[in-house]
């Protein structure tokens, strides 16, 4: 799930959460699929983000998902043997996981971890 400037948004691309205007009022709900005219749409009725399925688009400065959890091991590097904090840190990781590709994907890399 991402959170995207509607000046990003494509056709195609799903919504994760509502799309609503300024005021609160529900334009769209979640699973709509966005098309180059409901996008206009909405833009006229004064919506300026998404939140979007998946991750598909790249913001200017922003880390992807393996940069991210490469940067999450090393700032647990040094207290690796704690297991409180390495239950945090797999914890930050998993909720990343699954923002970015979802429950199922979570399970699968699981059970090719335990096996």
């Amino acid at each position: 799930m991402q959170r995207i400037p509607i000046k990003m948004a494509a056709a195609g691309m799903k919504l994760a959460r509502e799309a609503a205007t300024p005021e609160g009022q529900v334009l769209c709900g979640p699973g709509t699929e966005l098309s180059a005219d409901l996008i206009q749409r909405l833009e006229k009725q004064g919506v300026m983000i998404l939140t979007v399925e998946g991750h598909p688009v790249k913001m200017p400065g922003e880390l992807s998902l393996a940069e991210r959890l490469r940067e999450l091991d090393r700032r647990f590097s040094k207290v690796a043997g704690d297991p409180v904090l390495k239950a945090l840190k797999n914890l930050i990781a998993e909720y990343w996981i699954v923002q970015e590709k979802g429950e199922d994907y979570l399970q699968e890399l699981k059970k090719r971890i335990s096996s």
